[in-house]
Protein backbone atom coordinates (compact mmCIF):
# COMPACT_ATOMS: atom_id res chain seq x y z
CA UNK A 1 0.00 0.00 0.00
CA UNK A 2 1.37 2.78 -0.99
CA UNK A 3 2.25 5.74 1.50
CA UNK A 4 -0.60 8.22 -0.59
CA UNK A 5 -3.15 5.89 -0.27
CA UNK A 6 -2.24 4.89 3.83
CA UNK A 7 -2.39 8.78 4.01
CA UNK A 8 -6.04 9.06 2.18
CA UNK A 9 -7.52 6.33 4.74
CA UNK A 10 -6.20 7.89 8.03
CA UNK A 11 -7.59 11.32 6.67
CA UNK A 12 -11.00 9.21 6.15
CA UNK A 13 -10.99 7.70 9.69
CA UNK A 14 -10.26 11.33 10.77
CA UNK A 15 -13.08 12.86 9.44
CA UNK A 16 -15.66 9.68 10.61
CA UNK A 17 -13.93 9.90 14.26
CA UNK A 18 -14.53 13.75 14.20
CA UNK A 19 -18.30 13.09 12.99
CA UNK A 20 -18.30 9.84 15.88
CA UNK A 21 -16.87 12.13 18.71
CA UNK A 22 -19.57 14.89 17.56
CA UNK A 23 -22.79 12.63 17.67
CA UNK A 24 -21.19 11.47 20.96
CA UNK A 25 -20.38 14.68 22.62
CA UNK A 26 -24.42 16.05 21.89
CA UNK A 27 -25.18 12.31 24.10
CA UNK A 28 -22.82 13.76 26.96
CA UNK A 29 -24.63 16.79 27.29
CA UNK A 30 -27.82 15.64 26.80
CA UNK A 31 -27.61 12.44 29.05
CA UNK A 32 -24.74 12.27 30.67
CA UNK A 33 -23.19 8.85 31.73
CA UNK A 34 -20.05 7.17 32.72
CA UNK A 35 -20.26 5.02 29.27
CA UNK A 36 -20.70 8.16 27.07
CA UNK A 37 -17.47 10.09 29.08
CA UNK A 38 -15.25 6.91 28.13
CA UNK A 39 -16.41 6.71 24.92
CA UNK A 40 -16.22 10.53 24.19
CA UNK A 41 -12.27 10.55 25.79
CA UNK A 42 -11.57 7.42 23.39
CA UNK A 43 -12.98 8.85 20.10
CA UNK A 44 -10.65 11.98 21.12
CA UNK A 45 -7.91 9.94 21.29
CA UNK A 46 -8.14 7.94 18.50
CA UNK A 47 -8.68 11.30 16.29
CA UNK A 48 -5.60 13.05 17.90
CA UNK A 49 -3.67 9.47 16.63
CA UNK A 50 -4.81 9.60 13.47
CA UNK A 51 -4.19 13.22 13.08
CA UNK A 52 -0.35 12.71 14.85
CA UNK A 53 0.06 10.52 11.51
CA UNK A 54 -0.86 12.30 9.06
CA UNK A 55 1.24 15.06 10.44
CA UNK A 56 4.33 12.62 10.73
CA UNK A 57 3.86 10.91 7.44
CA UNK A 58 3.48 14.16 5.44
CA UNK A 59 6.57 15.56 7.05
CA UNK A 60 9.64 15.80 3.63
CA UNK A 61 12.99 17.26 4.97
CA UNK A 62 14.10 19.98 2.33
CA UNK A 63 16.38 18.84 0.09
CA UNK A 64 19.65 20.62 -0.21
CA UNK A 65 20.80 22.88 -2.29
CA UNK A 66 22.76 21.00 -5.75
CA UNK A 67 25.15 23.56 -7.57
CA UNK A 68 27.43 22.90 -9.92
CA UNK A 69 29.58 26.07 -11.00
CA UNK A 70 32.22 26.47 -13.64
CA UNK A 71 33.08 24.66 -16.55
CA UNK A 72 32.45 20.81 -16.16
CA UNK A 73 31.23 20.86 -13.00
CA UNK A 74 29.14 18.22 -11.69
CA UNK A 75 26.90 18.20 -8.46
CA UNK A 76 25.17 15.16 -7.54
CA UNK A 77 22.31 15.69 -4.59
CA UNK A 78 22.41 11.83 -4.01
CA UNK A 79 24.42 9.00 -4.78
CA UNK A 80 25.90 8.17 -7.90
CA UNK A 81 25.72 4.63 -9.02
CA UNK A 82 27.71 4.35 -11.44
CA UNK A 83 31.16 5.98 -13.42
CA UNK A 84 31.38 10.05 -12.77
CA UNK A 85 33.66 11.93 -15.55
CA UNK A 86 33.99 15.92 -14.91
CA UNK A 87 35.91 17.56 -17.76
CA UNK A 88 36.23 20.63 -17.30
CA UNK A 89 38.53 23.54 -19.42
CA UNK A 90 38.49 27.03 -18.62
CA UNK A 91 38.78 29.10 -16.05
CA UNK A 92 36.31 31.16 -13.56
CA UNK A 93 35.90 32.13 -9.96
CA UNK A 94 35.18 28.91 -7.51
CA UNK A 95 31.32 29.66 -5.99
CA UNK A 96 30.79 30.27 -2.24
CA UNK A 97 28.34 27.43 -1.02
CA UNK A 98 24.83 28.93 -0.46
CA UNK A 99 24.01 27.67 3.05
CA UNK A 100 24.21 23.77 3.10
CA UNK A 101 23.91 21.81 0.24
CA UNK A 102 26.19 19.77 -2.22
CA UNK A 103 28.32 22.67 -4.31
CA UNK A 104 30.74 21.64 -6.96
CA UNK A 105 32.80 24.79 -7.69
CA UNK A 106 35.25 25.63 -9.96
CA UNK A 107 36.55 23.63 -13.77
CA UNK A 108 35.93 19.94 -13.49
CA UNK A 109 35.05 19.84 -9.98
CA UNK A 110 32.70 17.00 -8.90
CA UNK A 111 30.73 17.21 -5.41
CA UNK A 112 28.69 13.72 -4.10
CA UNK A 113 25.96 14.40 -1.58
CA UNK A 114 25.86 10.87 -0.96
CA UNK A 115 27.69 7.33 -1.85
CA UNK A 116 29.86 6.97 -4.65
CA UNK A 117 30.03 3.28 -5.90
CA UNK A 118 31.60 4.14 -9.02
CA UNK A 119 34.35 5.90 -10.48
CA UNK A 120 34.66 9.18 -10.25
CA UNK A 121 37.26 11.21 -12.34
CA UNK A 122 38.24 14.89 -12.74
CA UNK A 123 40.17 16.18 -15.61
CA UNK A 124 40.59 20.10 -15.37
CA UNK A 125 41.94 21.47 -18.19
CA UNK A 126 40.65 19.66 -20.93
CA UNK A 127 42.85 16.59 -20.96
CA UNK A 128 41.27 13.00 -20.09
Amino acid sequence: MTMRVKRALAAGAAGLLAAMGGVVTNLVTDSPSWTWGIALVLLVIAGAGTQVYLNDSGAHPAEPAVTAAGAGAIAIGGSAHGPVVARGDGSGAPVAPAGSGVTASGAGSVAIGGDARGSVRSSAGGTS
